[in-house]
């Protein structure tokens, strides 16, 4: 077993968590990027600006929690638009 001080794992919660501040920030590089897209994978997302995929994804769930992205699979990979690509009305 692992004995760990309370400093020791303050330090290693702090390096190991990501601050929302930084998710957000994200997910407006995100949605720019998205504006600009008509669909795209998470890892071409994530190459075109410029941050891991994991990063990406955060951002990518962020945007969807606000209702500002819509996810689909296609051909086994998940692709990601913005929520005005699929406008529709009723009447």
């Amino acid at each position: 077993m692992l004995n760990y001080s309370v400093a020791e794992l303050r330090l290693i919660k702090k390096k190991t968590t990501m601050d929302k501040k930084i998710v957000g920030a994200n997910a407006g590089k995100v949605w720019h990027a998205l504006n600009e897209a008509d669909g795209i994978s998470i890892p071409e997302l994530a190459r075109k600006v410029n941050l891991s995929v994991e990063s990406t994804a955060l951002a990518v769930g962020w945007l969807a929690r606000e209702n500002k992205v819509v996810i689909e699979r296609k051909n086994g990979l998940i692709e990601i638009y913005n929520e005005g690509h699929f406008d529709f009305s009723f009447g």
